[in-house]
Formats: structure tokens, sequence, C-alpha cells
């Protein structure tokens, strides 16, 4: 399948006309979408000295070594250690962001993600080509924290934006800015405005809005380096020792070379530096400055594997489906692993973020490179607690909220049914007596389910009605606190005009919803 309307990369708007980005957008539009690479390390696998193109000299072979050399350290710990994952009832599917995102669904982000004031960026560019020498913006990641189990994933595909003239356009550029505004905490691994800067053009944020940046890399070597300070065998060798003194007629001949480069500083006693004599399992990094890789922290903190190999790829070929940019099965499936790569790059960082203020030592040491000023996680167990379980019609509520006198929390799943013999992720009876929903029943005075549309379209009330009782009957049992009938509301059903198979005219469908909402009213009795 192929669109030929956005199957080149186009310019964002005119402004860019002159600009460097520019001349390689039209040089990159006078070809066909570049498909990824499945497996981009795959040929790095088999780099060695000895193999080494005898064409390369100086840097460039050395650069030529170096990247074999990382893709097997790469191989070798995605061999050895599970993979790093983020819990699937964290986050809901990601949302993409391009020219087919219907308007409506921005507006409802703007409206769900207004009172979100932390979120985890990072960006995406393809890899420099010989026909475009330099990396090409392609996709900016965006995870907005609701709370610490609960986010919404936003993929904006730059190179597949709506023209600048468009109201699509200008409501994604209301969404960005929001997001990207000076009340917000923008945090990423590494300095944000960097990781921003050259997505700037694209007109979608100011970056001069993004005044509450954390780099969550200088965050997590300084909190690791204040937890595992160096050992005394290595700090002895900087302890100044009390010496003799020496007559003025003897020459010292003998220097001790270490201290030509040794960058000890005793005001910063926990900083790195090139001649610790630390064990590499608490201070792998022996230089001044040092910073962790992403890869390396997830790997000391949660013994686990951030697979990097899809890193140099071509990012810009439309990862959503609906791009219809994709050729064969092996394309869809390579952008499924891409899709799946970019939001781990997002979750990684907001994991460390929040072992880091569980393990955080209070630091003295003043640094301008460092924002301590972070957010901690949203816990208010001391609040009433109230649920609410929804199908599409709840999808753009923020998914938590937090008041003072209460926390209302809105688990929105797109086609849920009372029971679905199917699909247990869109089936009320399977998803009350999961451990997920279990847990936050447990916790709540009461709930709340706006469900029923999807399922009367296609049984009779009397059937739904039953499944309903039978729900019901399961929460009150499991969970006694629930038995008064006040603690479980369930709305009538909206109109619907869509009909199906079993009702196939709107007014055997709305008279079937009828007798559903008449029957809702005597179970509430």
């Amino acid at each position: 399948m192929f669109d030929s309307r956005h199957s080149f990369l186009l310019s964002p708007s005119s402004s860019e006309y002159h600009s460097r980005q520019n001349e390689e957008r039209i040089q990159h539009s006078t070809l066909p979408t570049h498909q990824p690479i499945f497996n981009p390390h795959s040929h790095l696998l088999r780099r060695t000295t000895d193999s080494c193109p005898q064409h390369l000299t100086g840097s460039q072979r050395n650069a030529w070594i170096k990247t074999g050399f990382k893709a097997k350290k790469n191989y070798e710990l995605v061999s050895t250690l599970p993979r790093f994952q983020w819990p699937e009832s964290y986050y809901e599917p990601p949302i993409h962001i391009h020219y087919r995102t219907p308007e409506s669904l921005i507006h409802g982000l703007i409206y769900k993600l207004s009172n979100v004031r932390t979120y985890t960026i990072d960006t995406e560019s393809d890899r420099p080509t010989r026909q475009n020498p330099h990396s090409l913006p392609a996709l900016i990641q965006i995870q907005a924290i609701h709370h610490e189990t609960c986010s919404t994933i936003l993929l904006i595909e730059v190179q597949h934006l709506p023209d600048t003239s468009t109201s699509l356009f200008s409501s994604i550029q209301r969404l960005c800015r929001m997001i990207f505004s000076p009340m917000n905490k923008i945090m990423a691994w590494g300095n944000v405005e960097k990781e921003l800067k050259s997505f700037s053009e694209f007109d979608l944020f100011d970056i001069s809005e993004v005044v509450n940046p954390l780099n969550l890399q200088d965050l997590f070597t300084l909190q690791w380096n204040l937890n595992h300070p160096h050992t005394n065998e290595c700090l002895a060798r900087h302890q100044l020792a009390v010496e003799e003194p020496t007559p003025d007629d003897v020459l010292i001949c003998l220097i001790d070379s270490d201290d030509l480069c040794d960058e000890y500083d005793d005001d910063h006693p926990t900083n790195d530096f090139n001649t610790c004599i630390c064990p590499d399992d608490i201070r792998p990094y022996k230089a001044k400055n040092s910073v962790w890789s992403l890869q390396k922290a997830i790997q000391f903190v949660f013994h686990e594997a951030l697979d990097k190999a899809m890193t140099f790829n071509f990012w810009s070929c439309g990862l959503d489906l609906s791009l219809h940019t994709w050729h064969t099965s092996s394309d869809k499936h390579t952008r499924t692993n891409l899709i799946n790569y970019a939001i781990t790059d997002l979750f990684a960082p907001t994991n460390l973020f929040y072992y880091i203020e569980r393990t955080r030592v209070p630091s003295h040491i003043s640094t301008d490179a460092v924002q301590l000023n972070s957010i901690s996680p949203i816990t208010s167990p001391e609040l009433p607690s109230f649920l609410v379980i929804t199908d599409s019609h709840g999808k753009f509520l923020p998914p938590v909220t937090v008041q003072s006198d209460y926390m209302l929390n809105i688990k929105a799943i797109s086609g849920l049914q009372w029971v679905n013999p199917y699909n247990s992720r869109l089936c009320c009876k399977s998803l009350v007596l999961s451990s997920t929903f279990t847990s936050l029943i447990t916790a709540s005075r009461a709930i709340l389910f706006i469900v029923g549309s999807n399922s009367i379209r296609t049984s009779n009330a009397s059937v739904v009605l039953g499944q309903v009782e039978e729900i019901l009957d399961l929460i009150r049992t499991n969970h006694p606190h629930l038995a008064d009938r006040t603690s479980i509301t369930i709305s009538n059903t909206f109109p619907c005009f869509k009909p199906s198979s079993q009702f196939p005219t709107c007014s055997s469908l709305l008279s079937n919803i009828q007798a559903y909402n008449e029957g809702l009213q005597t179970l509430s009795l």
C-alpha cells in the first residue's frame, strides 16, 4: 500500500525555504519514502579490526571499529539480561500525530492533558545518508505523566505534519505549546534544549518557553555518585601525608606521574576522576565529568537490558500504519518494533526519575548543570478515592484527578463491553477480576460505570442486563465495602445511531437502548 500524497518528506513551513533543513527535505522529497531497517545491527556484529576496509584510516577506522564494538556489547547485554519493559497497564496505546490525525482527537488531548505538569520527551532523527549528509528530524516522543502508573504517549511524526495553513496544524501547534509551556517540567535523558533544537523550525513550540527542564542524565549521575561514594582505598591515595622538611640542597627527582593527570577535587569528593580505582560495579565511569548512558543506568539499577539496536534507522518512514507508507508485512512489523523502541526510550528515563525520587541522597553540592526541583510522584493515600470505568465516551477525561478532598481515577477503554468472550481486555467481567483493577476497586469508595453502548448494539437488553447483574454480584462479593447500593453507579447508555447486524435499523437499536436504560432503573431499586 502506498499513499502518493504524502509519500515524500515535506517542508514544515515556508519560513524554512532558505534553511539547511529545507534543502535537505527538498533533496529527500525527490526519493520515495525509505523503508526502515528490520535489524540495523546485524551487519555491525561482523566487524573486527581485521575486517576493517583498508581505505579507512585514523578517526574513520576508529569510528568503524567502535560502532561494531558497541553493537556487540548491545547484543551481549540483550542476550544476558531480561529486556526492560514498562507495564502495559501503565499506559494507553500511543497516539500518532500527523496530517491524518482527526482534529477532534487533538482537541480531546488538549483537554485531557490540561492538568498534566510533568512530561518526559525524546526525539529521533534519520541517520545521514549519501544523499542527505545531515540527520533529518523525524519524531518527537512525549510521555505525559498523569501519575507514576498512568501516562499518555504522543508520537509526533514531524515529516508528515499537515500544511501550516490548515486548522489541524494550528490545533497540533496549540497542543504542543501547551505541553512546552513555562508551567510544565520537561524531562529528558540529556540536555532538553539540545534535544529539541533541531525540531524548533517546525514551529510547533517556542523553545524559549521551556524554562523548567530537567536533565535526568546529570541528575542520575549526581545521585548515583552520592549513593556510591569512592571506596576508602581509592580516597586514601589522595589524602595529604605529613612530610618531613626537605633540605634545600636536595634535588627531588621522583615525581608521581598520576599527580600530573589526577583530577580529584577535595571540594567534590563524590565526583568521578580519572585515577579512580573503585570497583566497576559501583563506579563504572572513571573520567572527570562522565555521564551515564541510559542503557548502562537501566542495567545497573534494574538489572535489565535496554536494547539500542534500532537507534540508527529511517524514522521518517511514517510509523503509523494509517499513513500507508509501508509496502510489505515486514515493513509493518519493523514499524511496530520502532514504535516500541520509541516509547521504551521514554519509559526508561521516567522509571529512573522515580527511582531517584525514592533513593535521593540530600546534596549540599551547588551546581548549575542539574536542576533538583523535580516533581515528586502523586501519592495521596489519605484522600478518598473514586473509580470511573468507561468506554470511549470517557477517553479524553484526565486519567487521574487529585483535589483537596478526593482523588479520581478514570480507566477509559475504547470498545469496552460488559462481557466480551473473545477479548478479555474489552470485557468488564474479566477486568474487575484482574489484579490491576482489583487493587483499584479495593482502594475506591465508589465506582461509576460508563459502559453499555458496545454491548447493547450486539445483544438484547435482557441479556446485557443479566451480564450487569452478574458483574455487580462479583464486585460486591469480592469487595464488601461496596455492598451498599449507592457505592456502584451505572450511567444510562447514550443514544446510538450505528445499527448492527443484530439491530439493522436506528429505530430497533434505539428501542433496545431504551429497554436497557429502563432495566437499569429497575436494578437500582
